[in-house]
């Protein structure tokens, strides 16, 4: 949060150092190597706030589009949470720690987990937990599911979806169901990466980008030099009105439904988060009544659906021309790897980023 939003409406709090990472603003708190004691909490209490207000900020319901997440700690019933804990969890996050019994009934827990995530979105995540991901030993698991679908302002045309070939690298192509839409639209082009950007805008105030590499290596993606220039700054400036403008664009996209699950512990640790997985250096006695209390597991799942709105699918066999279209316009073709992000365009927040690159 600290660095994600610097350029956004929620500024971070002039104690903190600028460059500072979360990871390595939670260290510094966590090991008591903040500079003063108050300054600490007050900075502890900023974050908090201001994560209040940003997670409020975009997930406030609008009926513009749909975006479900849920967060929450569930902790061997023998962790006895603190009540001032509880407290915070509710103020600032709307959520209640649960306590659960994974040293009997291990399984039983993780079915309860699962029915938890299941109902705070609405259905869309039913199995977060897969089996054996708890046991005896387990002490404590952090969950986290969201799930997105929006509405396109300007919805794709409502023809037959044909099946056109999506270009995996440069030997490999696979058939794919592609959408068509001709609409003044924000288009950019990103010179030194050789990257056309293109923003389709959702109803309300979210949109999705596209990254569309010019061309693809043999046996690769293409995406690799991209992927290695990615980073706040960077997304920030490539999506602002110095890259992109209005223009008359021909675009073809895949349909597509990305649901991907991770447990975040190895890439967690990687990140310099070590204290809060290791059983007899964990210190969560800001949370817990006990001294054995460590993070066992953190799990994460995003599901996005992208598709025309309305539409009826027909199986049928195309090509695509690239190039300049009869209407003048630029085209952006999406038939092959691409990347893409939806982001709160009034925070400047990234809901979700991904990569197409295997249908």
């Amino acid at each position: 949060v600290l660095q994600f939003n610097k350029v956004g409406d929620y500024d971070v709090t002039p104690a903190i150092p600028e460059n500072f990472t979360g990871c390595q603003f939670t260290q510094q708190i966590q090991k008591e190597t903040y500079p003063d004691s108050i300054l600490k909490t007050q900075a502890r209490d900023k974050v908090h706030s201001l994560f209040h207000s940003l997670s409020s900020a975009i997930t406030a319901p609008t009926g513009d589009y749909l975006l479900e997440s849920a967060i929450k700690l569930f902790g061997e019933k023998t962790a006895r949470f603190k009540e001032e804990y509880i407290k915070h969890s509710k103020k600032y996050y709307s959520i209640e720690p649960q306590e659960v019994d994974f040293q009997k009934c291990a399984e039983e827990s993780r079915k309860e987990i699962n029915s938890w995530v299941n109902t705070q979105t609405k259905g869309h995540i039913p199995n977060l937990l897969p089996e054996g991901s708890v046991d005896e030993a387990t002490k404590m698991v952090l969950v986290n599911a969201v799930y997105f679908k929006g509405k396109w302002k300007t919805p794709f045309e409502k023809r037959p979806t044909r099946l056109y070939p999506f270009r995996v690298n440069r030997t490999q192509h696979i058939p794919v169901k592609m959408m068509y839409l001709r609409k003044k639209l924000n288009i950019g082009y990103i010179e030194d990466l050789k990257v056309q950007i293109l923003e389709l805008p959702y109803e309300g105030d979210v949109s999705m980008f596209l990254l569309l590499p010019d061309e693809i290596a043999e046996e690769s993606t293409g995406l690799q030099l991209l992927e290695s220039e990615i980073n706040y700054d960077n997304l920030n400036k490539w999506t602002s009105k110095d890259i992109v403008a209005e223009d008359n664009v021909e675009v073809y996209m895949p349909q597509f439904k990305l649901e991907e699950h991770y447990e975040l512990k190895s890439i967690l640790r990687s990140m310099g988060m070590e204290d809060a997985f290791n059983e007899g250096q964990a210190n969560f006695s800001g949370m817990s009544e006990g001294d054995d209390l460590f993070l066992s597991e953190v799990f994460h799942q995003a599901t996005v659906d992208v598709n025309e709105e309305g539409t009826v699918a027909a199986a049928g066999t195309g090509a695509i021309m690239t190039g300049r279209t009869g209407h003048g316009g630029p085209q952006f073709v999406a038939d092959h790897p691409f990347l893409f992000l939806i982001m709160h365009r009034i925070t400047k927040s990234i809901l979700f980023f991904g990569r197409f690159s295997l249908p």
